[in-house]
């Protein structure tokens, strides 16, 4: 697991350094790719730690409860994917609002990378286990697919063109990923899903957030601006 995390990270690096060096809003805003790649270290680790955090919660196993347990992934692997991605926007948002970096753009820059790499921390689970995962990770992988499709040939292009606000990019995928990870994880489990879960509770909260903001920076705002 820990080789498919280095072997993602730097892939995301790239992809990361890809679209953000002649980005206009990054170059415009005197954003360096040193600060861009800071922030990507940073966030790497909390949303790490984050994510093992959220897996122990929803996993309470004794071995994972004890710290040598918590750290020693490789031993006692698992990782929530929720976790990460809750705690690891939160931060970007937090980090470049206090670097005085254009807080959307960034976080939309950071989802793109984010998304491209994520298919491949499937397939690296996949060869990894010799093809032995649960079926919510075959399907969840297929989702992924279908969501990076979905970007790469309709939502990117009307954030490249300035249609959406920057930041709604990244709001946009967050509804939709947590939408559809809540949706597989009920009929995948319908006989033991209950909607009290710290795992599906996380889920809600993370849909109707992103929801909200979303509909409140691309709906209201428009709508007022009118008004």
């Amino acid at each position: 697991m820990i080789l498919v995390l280095f072997i993602c990270f730097f892939i995301f690096l790239y992809v990361l350094y890809f679209i953000a060096r002649d980005d206009f809003v990054i170059v415009r805003k005197d954003v360096s790719i040193d600060k861009i790649f800071s922030l990507a270290f940073l966030v790497s680790f909390v949303a790490l730690f984050f994510s093992r955090l959220f897996f122990v919660l929803v996993h309470p196993d004794p071995k994972l409860l004890n710290p040598l347990g918590f750290l020693a992934i490789p031993y006692f692997p698992g990782l929530s994917l929720m976790g990460a991605l809750a705690a690891g926007e939160l931060f970007i948002l937090l980090w470049a609002s206090y670097k005085k970096m254009p807080t959307g753009k960034v976080l939309d820059l950071f989802t793109l990378a984010f998304m491209a790499v994520m298919p491949l921390g499937y397939i690296g689970n996949f060869l990894i286990h010799l093809g032995k995962v649960s079926l919510f990770d075959n399907v969840f992988f297929v989702v992924s697919i279908l969501v990076l499709l979905l970007f790469a040939r309709i939502i990117y292009p009307f954030s490249n063109k300035g249609e959406i606000k920057d930041g709604s990019l990244a709001l946009i995928f967050t509804t939709i990923i947590s939408f559809l990870y809540f949706i597989i994880n009920l009929f995948l489990n319908l006989k033991n899903f209950t909607f009290l879960s710290i795992d599906n509770l996380l889920i809600l909260v993370i849909l109707f957030s992103s929801l909200i903001l979303l509909v409140n920076q691309e709906i209201m705002d428009k709508f007022l601006f009118k008004k």
